[in-house]
C-alpha cells in the first residue's frame, strides 16, 4: 500500500498515538515525506518528542493527511542506515526553502519513523 497522489499536495500529517503514561490518545501535525509503503516522519530533537517516545513504545497508530488515514506500524532506521540519510535530505527537500539549510543539524541529530501503512481506515 502506498499514500495516495492526493496525499503529497498536504504539508503536514496528523499522527494518533497511545501515550507512555497515561494510555491516552495523543495527535500530533507533523512534516511528512513519501517512503516506501507509506511515509517517513522525523523528529529533529533526536527522538525526544513525546509523539516520537510514544511510537517507539508502541510501535504502532494512526496516520492521517487530508481526508485519507491508516493503522501504521512503525520501524526506525539506525543512525548508519542509509534509509535515514535519504529520508533526511527528502525532508530538506521538501522543507527547506528560503535560504534554510537544517540538513547538516538534521544528519546530526535527527531521528526518523519509517511508518508503514497497514489498514485504511473507513
Amino acid at each position: 500500500m502506498e499514500l495516495p497522489e492526493a496525499a503529497l499536495g498536504h504539508r503536514y500529517c496528523l499522527l494518533t498515538t497511545r501515550t507512555r503514561i497515561s494510555d491516552r490518545s495523543h495527535t500530533a501535525e507533523l512534516w511528512f515525506v513519501p517512503a516506501p509503503g507509506g511515509a517517513y516522519l522525523m523528529s529533529g530533537s533526536g527522538g525526544l518528542t513525546s509523539w516520537f517516545l510514544n511510537l517507539q513504545t508502541e510501535e504502532e497508530g494512526v496516520l492521517r493527511i487530508g481526508d485519507h488515514g491508516w493503522r501504521v506500524r512503525a520501524s526506525f532506521p539506525g543512525r548508519d542506515d542509509p534509509e535515514r540519510a535519504l529520508a533526511l535530505r527528502a525532508f530538506h527537500e521538501r522543507y527547506d526553502h528560503g535560504g534554510k539549510n537544517r540538513l547538516e543539524p538534521w544528519l546530526r541529530d535527527a531521528v526518523v519513523a519509517h511508518l508503514v501503512l497497514v489498514s485504511d481506515l473507513r
